[in-house]
């Protein structure tokens, strides 16, 4: 097992294991989603976890490059999701900035460009705009 804790975490969620992936975190640990949303304390983690791991089919973490230092580590990582009404969003860009509090996580960050909730994209049932004409759907 890699010595890395974004390694560590990032292999936990492309499995799905939202049980695995607490057992990473001490208690008091905080998340921040590259869509702006945070939780502070296990339960609030857990909860904001299990949304983000539910509305996945699958996930893939690719890291691109790594760097640690002192009880920081940070990455570079290529993103891609597989979500529940099988959209599937690839090679999407995040940084990573995880901090340990011994051997557990206990805050990671996530970083994205212009990041809106995984479940919030188009469905076409809302029309589309070609040009400045407006067409209803079907």
């Amino acid at each position: 097992m890699s010595d890395s804790p974004i390694e560590q975490l990032l292999s936990s969620m492309d499995r799905l294991e939202l049980d695995g992936t607490m057992e990473l975190l001490e208690p008091g640990a905080r998340l921040l989603t590259a869509d702006g949303r945070r939780a502070d304390g296990q339960g609030a983690v857990r909860e904001l976890l299990a949304s983000f791991l539910g509305s996945l089919r699958s996930t893939n973490h690719e890291i691109t490059s790594q760097w640690h230092i002192g009880d920081v580590w940070i990455a570079e990582v290529s993103a891609s999701y597989e979500l529940q009404d099988w959209l599937r969003l690839t090679d999407l860009p995040r940084v990573f900035v995880v901090r340990l509090k011994g051997e557990r996580i206990s805050d990671v960050r996530v970083y994205g460009a212009h990041e809106q909730p995984l479940t919030e994209h188009p469905t076409g049932e809302e029309g589309m705009w070609v040009g400045s004409r407006w067409i209803p759907p079907l």
